[in-house]
């Protein structure tokens, strides 16, 4: 008989075998196995050194080792004891993996004790939910799914409650005797800074009361003295909220908050730990091993390959998540680069990953009816004059080299400026860099860069640049007198709000600007907001009953994530688009989504000028919608099958627009 013990002493770490050694090394075998693993004899035990990092997976290739050469071991009491939470695991895991498919699928009904379960979860949820929030019937698979699991993912579309199918599940282990392995008692939610203020307005609409919330990042005051405060208090506030950029930071402390509470742990918009090799991904990863539940939640599991959802698995089953993907880090990269998706490989992955997760699409939410309006817009003269002169210049360099992908960087800095002429040609006077909050300029490390000033963007013309530089004294781009017009038409009228969706930054505020002077009160949702003062704007507007200022201009880089507008708003106006399909999707979602009345329409206005690149966008866009909707619809959706950062299709589209025209 052999015991296996682990030892820490002075800061290292190994594996001891005491007993019968003799049985191990007598046998040839065995030992060329065991002198892979470096072992050493001393004081008649063997020794065998590990890491932290590594003795959970050191410890199954012993025992596997040892079950293959049939000799008999236990684990010491101090194996027990330190890796608790890896034998929770390794009980969680079996019984999930047998059940876990069939509450997916809610095809239990031949299985009593799951049907019990539920009834349970039901009554649970009844009782502790507020009776104005009731789930709708993917809500409630998906939190008995998730309670009954512990650790799994939503990759459910946004708009589809993830939030309070968190709280669900959250309440039915709450409600368990703290005696239970699955009870809980504390949340732990790692989300962007955006994400706070939903977590706190949704637990008071679940459970019809106020919660207890400490937020560890997003408050400059906040000392590290305060955080520790909290991370080792003896009864902190029930809902934690840190930044995905904040626990690397306060690992340790984290840990050791883990150790001492019984706590569900939450990444929110997951995909930004996808990078296994990256500071937030590691960190994340580690502290997870200690959580009583743990929680993925993302839209995007696959923002750019099958290899972004390795990290999201080594997070919900840090001992286990091998054995589930079964393919490693490399392997999935060779998956992606290969591109097809009805491989055995592929097939396989899905498979693998399927228990341990549940996705609702977008056509299983049933949302009420959208409406889509067009506004044809005609450019006042200056402005066609301005437009005419760019893009007529510009299609001359389009024609030589039509391509606007990743390494084009001036043909795409081209068609930005043609989206200002469009739309405000007074944007044409800013230099680029500071016209956008997208990352796509951004990091040129010469100060003179063609991207920050105007050198290969215009032709060298006095009279072309000086009616640049008045046009906003002598000319109102025709798309803010027509959003005016439609705001004092349609909206303000019917008590309604609208959301004004703009890509650059100083439209935004000119046309805060002139709405404002024109007796329309307006409020910006941009970068340069303060979290705070943001947070106050979203509930002001929406709140139906505040009409203090029914107008908000944002930006989608700025407003992407974590962002519910649906209460108070029902109406978007677009004045101009670019090509990524994702955000204009996801700034979609922000005013359509689960909780609206079933009759409730919510109306799209985009404005297109005329004879101009918004025609083209537009055209192309539906298309790249139609391919996006294909993929949202796939259980694991691959969104690198949209390109975002290629824009040759408009310039291939605009040379022949312009040759139509003239």
């Amino acid at each position: 008989m052999l015991t296996i013990d682990i030892n820490h002493e002075n800061e290292e770490c190994y594996y001891s075998l005491i007993g019968s050694i003799d049985e191990i090394e007598n046998n040839r075998r065995l030992v060329t196995s065991f002198n892979r693993l470096n072992y050493s004899v001393i004081d008649n035990k063997i020794i065998i050194p590990t890491t932290e990092k590594d003795e959970i997976s050191l410890l199954q290739e012993l025992q596997k080792l040892l079950d293959k050469f049939s000799l008999t071991y236990v684990l010491s009491e101090n194996i027990n004891n330190e890796l608790i939470s890896f034998s929770r695991e390794q009980q969680q895991f079996e019984e999930f993996s047998k059940q876990a498919n069939l509450i997916k699928n809610n095809k239990f009904d031949d299985y009593p004790e799951l049907i019990s379960s539920f009834d349970e979860f039901q009554q649970v949820i009844k009782t502790k939910f507020s009776s104005q929030r009731t789930l709708y019937p993917l809500q409630l698979l998906s939190a008995f799914h998730l309670a009954f699991s512990q650790n799994c993912c939503n990759f459910a579309v946004p708009g589809a409650g993830k939030t309070t199918i968190v709280y669900a599940a959250f309440a039915y282990l709450n409600s368990l005797p703290k005696e239970h392995p699955k009870h809980v008692d504390k949340l732990m939610v790692i989300g962007p800074l955006s994400s706070f203020s939903p977590w706190e307005k949704e637990y008071k609409e679940c459970f019809g009361r106020e919660g207890s919330y400490k937020r560890l990042s997003g408050d400059l005051t906040i000392k590290k003295d305060e955080k520790l405060q909290h991370l080792y208090a003896a009864n902190p506030s029930e809902v934690t909220l840190i930044f995905h950029g904040g626990v690397d930071s306060l690992q340790t402390d984290i840990i050791n908050f883990l150790k001492q509470n019984k706590t569900m742990l939450v990444v929110d918009e997951a995909h930004r730990i996808k990078n296994p090799e990256g500071v937030w991904g590691q960190s994340i990863a580690e502290i997870s091993k200690e959580a009583r539940a743990r929680v993925i939640l993302t839209g995007t599991p696959l923002p750019n390959g099958f290899q972004d959802i390795y990290n999201l698995y080594k997070f919900i089953y840090p001992y286990k998540y091998k054995e589930i993907v079964h393919f490693h880090y490399q392997n999935l990269i060779d998956m992606t680069n290969n591109g097809d998706l009805d491989s055995a490989r592929v097939i396989q992955l899905k498979s693998n990953l399927s228990p341990y997760f549940i996705r609702i699409k977008k056509q299983d939410l049933k949302l009420p009816p959208i409406s889509e309006v067009i506004h044809k817009i005609e450019m006042n003269e200056r402005q066609r004059e301005i437009y005419d002169f760019i893009e007529s210049n510009y299609i001359k360099s389009f024609k030589a080299k039509s391509s606007a992908n990743v390494q084009d960087f001036v043909n795409k800095a081209k068609l930005i400026r043609l989206r200002q002429a469009a739309s405000n040609p007074a944007l044409l006077a800013k230099p680029l860099i500071n016209s956008m909050e997208s990352n796509d300029f951004k990091g040129e490390s010469d100060p003179n860069s063609k991207f920050t000033s105007h050198n290969e963007l215009f032709i060298d013309d006095t009279d072309f640049f000086n009616q640049i530089i008045n046009y906003d004294i002598l000319e109102t781009p025709q798309k803010y007198i027509n959003a005016y017009d439609l705001i004092k038409t349609e909206i303000i009228p019917k008590n309604g709000k609208i959301i004004i969706w703009t890509i650059f930054i100083q439209n935004a505020k000119s046309l805060q600007s002139y709405l404002n002077k024109n007796g329309i009160s307006t409020k910006l949702l941009i970068g340069e907001v303060e979290q705070q003062e943001r947070e106050v704007i979203i509930d002001e507007f929406n709140n139906p009953k505040n009409l203090d200022f029914q107008v908000v201009i944002a930006n989608p880089f700025a407003v992407a994530e974590s962002i519910s507008l649906h209460k108070g708003c029902h109406n978007a106006l677009y004045l101009e688009r670019d090509y990524n399909c994702s955000n204009f999707i996801q700034s979609k979602d922000r005013i359509h989504r689960v909780g609206l009345d079933e009759n409730q329409l919510t109306t799209y206005y985009y404005f297109v000028c005329k004879d101009s690149i918004d025609e083209v966008i537009h055209t192309k866009l539906l298309a790249k919608i139609e391919r996006m909707d294909k993929i949202i619809n796939d259980e694991i959706p691959l969104f690198s099958r949209i390109n975002e950062s290629d824009e040759t299709d408009i310039i291939k589209e605009l040379i022949a627009n312009y040759a139509r025209r003239t």
